[in-house]
């Protein structure tokens, strides 16, 4: 019997040239719009990179953006080299991964999740999109900041900041003197043609009266004059979200899971399955 040929070695690299792993990611652009974003030429100083290779071909990667706090990772690629990427590669004691579903058991080789939600990510284009603004909607910059850390709560402080409001696209509704909903983009890429919108909230007082189709309707409609695609993250079981976001547009793309994640101690790496 003659033995089977072993397949050639995965090789893990950090910090590859950006342009082989934006390659690897632009395989599936709308489901890697946030890494394709924080690879963009302004950005790529604000994140770490992993790439695992076989034959110098990319077969999987992740991406870690340091600027901020909660250190977000987006992973993707054949299990075998996704997960010698999170055994050899990232080295954060805590990590908010999101990955297809196909990754968990990868990612779970290096890190235990502490919650895991399951959730699609939508898109919509020009072609597919329905605008529906039914309020009067407001333009939220920076001379707006405090409104919007008002709405969102004051330990979002540190994540609304002049410049994000500047530099992202972000709409509002106003009862009075008070922002009661609102909603903006995430990031952007000219680069890549994509805006990732989120930061939907509305003040509970105010629900059930179509300012969350509005206002993520006004971000889209401004996001789509600048970008060819829009992408957005919903969570599986939240039925009312992606019933609004279907009615503007939006089509599921892909499932992925997402969920804070802190790495294992060696023994437990070792030892954690046999529990």
């Amino acid at each position: 019997m003659t033995a089977a040929p072993l397949l050639p070695e995965i090789r893990v690299e950090e910090q590859a040239a950006p342009g082989r792993v934006r390659e690897f990611f632009a395989r599936d652009r709308l489901l890697t719009a946030y890494a394709l974003a924080d690879l963009d030429a302004a950005d790529v100083e604000r994140a770490r990179w992993w790439t695992a290779t076989r034959d110098d071909q990319v077969i999987a990667a992740a991406l870690v953006v340091e600027a901020l706090a909660f250190k977000p990772c987006f992973a993707s690629g054949e299990a075998e080299a996704l997960a010698a990427i999170f055994r050899e590669g990232v080295r954060e004691s805590r990590l908010v991964v999101s990955t297809p579903p196909a990754g968990r058991l990868a990612v779970e080789s290096a890190y235990r999740f502490e919650r895991v939600d399951r959730m699609h990510r939508m898109a919509v284009d020009v072609a597919s999109f329905q605008p529906r603004v039914a309020h009067t909607i407001t333009r939220l910059g920076p001379d707006e900041l405090e409104d919007v850390v008002d709405l969102y709560g004051h330990a979002s402080r540190t994540y609304f900041t002049p410049d994000r409001m500047a530099r992202e696209i972000y709409f509002g509704i106003y009862a009075g003197t008070n922002l009661v909903s609102a909603a903006g983009t995430h990031v952007r890429s000219k680069r890549a043609g994509l805006a990732a919108v989120g930061n939907v909230l509305t003040r509970v007082a105010y629900r059930d009266r179509g300012m969350a189709t509005s206002v993520t309707s006004a971000v889209t409609t401004a996001a789509l004059e600048e970008h060819a695609d829009v992408v957005l993250n919903v969570r599986q079981d939240n039925s009312p979200a992606i019933a609004v976001y279907e009615r503007l547009g939006y089509r599921v793309h892909a499932p992925f899971i997402e969920g804070p994640a802190v790495r294992r101690s060696a023994l437990d790496r070792i030892f954690g399955r046999m529990r």
